[in-house]
């Protein structure tokens, strides 16, 4: 139980600063996962960053709005940085879909989450396509 009056702030989020922009060039976790993940061979998989299970590989990366990572604020302040994939195997999509407060106009969005240990991941999106945005600090690669 949360003692305190305040939100806690979810792993893989940060708190959007009042003049701070939403993508900054500062060397943030999210900034170096999106630089390591720049270099990899596209048969590596990508795990859960809690549990080890493997979610996606690179090649499953795609593009959006003319982007593979894009980085958005949730209406209680959260900075969410995450990558685009077309196909992650590894998670598991709950809730029902919602069109309430989704970063892409005409999408809806439901929930991903590690299909283990059900650490929440990002989100599927369903559209004129669909894909998963994951939180790029909460996927690694294999030790």
């Amino acid at each position: 139980m949360n003692p305190s009056p305040w939100p806690r702030q979810p792993p893989g989020a940060r708190w959007l600063e009042k003049d701070s922009p939403t993508a900054p060039a500062e060397a943030t976790p999210a900034r170096q996962a999106e630089d390591t993940t720049e270099t990899r061979e596209p048969e590596t998989p990508l795990c859960c960053a809690r549990c080890g299970h493997v979610i996606t590989r690179e090649r499953d990366r795609t593009t959006v709005n003319g982007r593979s990572t894009h980085t958005r604020v949730n209406p209680s302040g959260f900075v969410f940085h995450f990558g685009c994939f077309a196909r992650a195997e590894g998670c598991l999509v709950a809730g029902p879909p919602t069109a309430e407060a989704s970063w892409f106009p005409g999408f809806v969005w439901q929930y991903a989450m590690c299909a283990e240990c059900k650490t929440h991941l990002g989100w599927a999106f369903h559209g004129e396509s669909d894909f998963l945005g994951l939180v790029l600090d909460r996927l690694t690669t294999p030790n």
